[in-house]
């Protein structure tokens, strides 16, 4: 389970980084292959590591944990995903873990933030 955190580092999760902090992400999709996108944010992360029944995510699991502490700037869930990437049997099953991890940390962050709108907590620096 992921410790709790402080309004700043919930700012930090909800909102959107700049274009140039993008993480490449892509799907496996047989018999196509890899699509490619990015993400800029951990909401975005989320829906790009959600299970499909047909395709599975593709990324560096271990540049992502880079990407979280220093783009994001989220120490805390960068060493949970380092932490499941090394426990998990399987690359799948670290994506399972790794999007349930996702999951809850943005919901935590929602928590802490209350009914603030995520436009707000992004800040004019996001677009």
């Amino acid at each position: 389970m992921i410790a709790q955190m402080d309004r700043a580092t919930a700012e930090r999760v909800v909102a959107r980084l700049p274009h140039a902090s993008r993480f490449p992400v892509g799907r496996l999709v047989p018999p196509v292959g890899l699509l490619q996108s990015s993400v800029r944010s951990l909401g975005e992360l989320e829906l790009a590591l959600r299970p499909e029944p047909r395709s599975l995510a593709g990324l560096n699991l271990e540049r992502l944990a880079d990407w979280i502490e220093q783009e994001v700037g989220d120490p805390v869930a960068a060493a949970e995903v380092r932490t499941t990437t090394a426990a998990a049997p399987s690359y799948v099953e670290a994506c399972q873990a790794i999007y349930q991890l996702v999951h809850d940390r943005v919901a935590l962050a929602q928590e802490v933030l209350g009914s603030m709108p995520a436009a707000a907590a992004s800040g004019p620096d996001a677009r």
